[in-house]
């Protein structure tokens, strides 16, 4: 008997609620100038929404909460290197309006979120 996989939005469900945190966060700190391209801030606003902790003195994300840190970052580096950062932005917003068992990932977001769940198994949110 065929084995089904679930429906993506079933099984990135966990990962979009991470996700959310991150835009939470992003948009809690409407003091700051929000990121319009990858870089630093968006790097740092994602791995704390990832991990779930803030970094310490050193910049290092400690006793992640959330994801690893390993998996936090490759989800960083392949929105970098294979989503258009206009993709992901407007991904970020949809996230603010729809509830998290409503949240469609776009295949090319979903994409990277697979490569970096099957690249860190143990670390995945």
């Amino acid at each position: 008997m065929p084995r089904r996989s679930r429906p993506a939005a079933v099984v990135l469900a966990p990962l979009s609620v991470v996700m959310v945190s991150a835009l939470i966060l992003l948009a809690g700190c409407s003091q700051q100038t929000q990121p319009r391209e990858y870089g630093e801030q968006y790097e740092k606003n994602l791995m704390i929404g990832c991990t779930g902790v803030e970094p310490n003195d050193q910049g290092k994300y400690r006793d992640p909460t959330l994801g690893s840190v390993a998996y936090c970052q490759c989800v960083y580096e392949g929105l970098k290197e294979k989503v258009p950062f206009d993709d992901a932005k407007k991904f970020e917003e949809q996230q603010a309006e729809e509830k998290a068992g409503e949240i469609v990932v776009p295949k090319n977001i979903a994409s990277v979120y697979d490569a970096c769940r099957k690249a860190n198994p143990e670390g995945a949110a």
